[in-house]
């Protein structure tokens, strides 16, 4: 596969790691930080970049769940590792990514100012369009 189709967004907690695996279009999506690398799982990067996209851009257009007396969103579930990811609000319109294991325990990743989150949802766009092609 060609290593071009690879995407690595540095972030405030870490990097996520977006990487199409085959012709079919299957994006892996890996989180690594000091104390190492996380499978999340994977998805059709059309799909995953999509979700990701339209969940961000807008972020208080879902209906949120509770967990622990917390409100989340949840973004997309992934296969290949039954994982879901989630965010949630902090202060003003800044985001905190997290995933929901497949025991359901909520880990976080990172968070994003709005600014942040404006420059990662171009990255994504911008990845979608050049792994499609």
């Amino acid at each position: 596969m060609d290593n071009s189709k690879k995407l690595e967004i540095n972030t405030n907690g870490g990097t996520l790691i977006l990487e199409v695996v085959n012709e079919l279009k299957w994006c892996m999506i890996y989180f690594r930080n000091t104390s190492g690398t996380v499978k999340l799982g994977a998805e059709n990067v059309g799909i995953l970049c999509g979700r990701i996209t339209e969940k961000l851009s807008n972020i208080r257009g879902s209906k949120p769940f509770v967990l622990h007396d917390k409100e989340m969103y949840t973004i997309t579930s992934l296969f290949e590792g039954h994982t879901t990811l989630i965010y949630s609000m902090l202060d003003g319109n800044n985001v905190q990514i997290l995933y929901g294991d497949a025991e359901l325990k909520i880990n976080p990743l990172f968070s994003l100012t709005d600014e942040e989150r404006s420059d990662f949802l171009a990255k994504i766009e911008a990845f979608s369009a050049e792994a499609q092609n």
